[in-house]
């Protein structure tokens, strides 16, 4: 599927090949056109028809083919053509002006700045495809050579205006309008790609800086367990020891377990499989019910398990449901846990016969219902509502999109 800004930019390439093989149509149709305004322009959107075409080649190869070469291959020639309509357009100015290219130091001056950027723009093809080295953190290269290559294209433009400028007198009208149209076109095309690129950097980093926020809140919930749940198991643990050996060594394996999780999780940035999250989860509930025998009751209805979820999701919500629901002057608690595969994605429901809970906890340092939200649309754009449960207790559902 493509992203907003890769749709952006094939919207992009397809206007541009567009204008470019409508230009071309247009310039060999009409009659008492010049021959060297005609040659020109033919040669000219020739250009743009041959790097747009190889810029949407090497788009569709990344997204759906995942053919290196190929990729390689047409982000080269799309270097290739790009860089090569500046040194057309000061031909064709010296020509109208009646000047020898070979001995304009124009000539000389542009030649020389395309050779920097086309050497700066291969340079960092290169680097990407052959000589990319990860960052510790995994992340991409900062590219300062695509920089270089913007600068000389700049300072080239720049070059070509003022030359034109001081030849007006020498281009007729219609020939300097039209110039002058194609110089500052790039240069407003460049001043939007950098400040989309620079638009797009700083989302990047927003979106991580909220993601590192929330995964530290994670490491820290999973840090600052509830003494007493430990202590109390513990002491649990111990009594059974005496009184039933087997069911103690089988509560200790389960508290082990759901130790063994929530330490894991303090590692783990990504997704992971909804089976890990309901095992954690059903752990977690095997040492619950062994301190609140007979007062905590749970139903699975998990047929469909075949989704990723963020760590520390389902469980969380369960704690809350325990802990605001498991009272010895209360009816017993029951918790139902449910999946399925709805349009477009799957759904959790949680839902409990306890006297509800609010949506945050201040009493005790534990994951937040706001932050498990915040993780949902962050890491899998997910959704999580709260409602209360007819007949008493909450229903809390996640929806995840496929």
């Amino acid at each position: 599927m493509m992203d907003w800004m890769t749709y952006f930019d094939f919207v992009i390439d397809s206007t541009t090949l567009l204008i470019a093989v409508l230009g071309i149509s247009g310039v060999l149709i009409l009659r008492g056109l010049e021959n060297r305004w005609r040659w020109f322009c033919v040669v000219f959107f020739s250009d743009m028809v041959l790097k747009t075409s190889a810029s949407m080649i090497s788009r569709f190869s990344a997204m759906y083919w995942h053919n290196i070469p190929l990729q390689t291959a047409c982000d080269f020639l799309g270097v290739l053509f790009s860089s090569t309509i500046i040194p057309l357009l000061t031909l064709y100015i010296l020509r109208c002006c009646s000047q020898e290219p070979r001995r304009s130091f124009l000539w000389k001056l542009i030649l020389i700045l395309w050779g920097l950027s086309a050497a700066a723009a291969v340079g960092d093809l290169l680097t990407r495809t052959l000589f990319a080295v990860p960052t510790p953190d995994g992340t991409e290269q900062k590219r300062w050579l695509i920089l270089v290559y913007l600068l000389f294209t700049a300072i080239s433009l720049t070059v070509c205006f003022v030359a034109v400028i001081r030849r007006r007198k020498q281009l007729s009208k219609l020939q300097f309008i039209l110039i002058l149209v194609y110089l500052l076109a790039p240069v407003s095309v460049m001043l939007l790609a950098m400040e989309l690129m620079l638009f797009v950097d700083q989302g990047k980093r927003y979106v991580k800086q909220k993601e590192e926020i929330a995964n530290q809140k994670v490491r820290l919930a999973v840090l600052q367990m509830r003494p007493h749940f430990i202590y109390n198991t513990m002491t649990s643990i111990y009594y059974l020891i005496e009184q039933d050996a087997a069911k103690a060594q089988k509560v200790t394996l389960n508290f082990t377990n759901y130790l063994r999780k929530n330490f894991t999780t303090i590692a783990k940035e990504r997704t992971i499989p909804f089976t890990e999250e309901l095992e954690h989860t059903k752990a977690y509930l095997s040492v619950e019910q062994v301190r609140f025998e007979g007062k905590l009751f749970m139903e699975f209805d998990t047929d469909y398990t075949d989704f990723r979820l963020p760590p520390l999701t389902l469980q969380p919500i369960v704690e809350n449901a325990v802990k605001h629901g498991v009272d010895p002057d209360l009816d017993p608690l029951t918790i139902y846990i449910q999946t399925r595969e709805v349009k477009n994605g799957v759904e959790i429901t949680v839902a409990d016969t306890g006297p509800g809970f609010g949506a945050k906890d201040n009493d005790e340092p534990h994951i937040a219902l706001g932050n498990i939200r915040e993780r949902l649309e962050m890491m899998c754009k997910g959704k999580m509502e709260i409602a209360p449960r007819d007949g008493g207790g909450t229903v809390v559902k996640i929806y995840i999109p496929q």
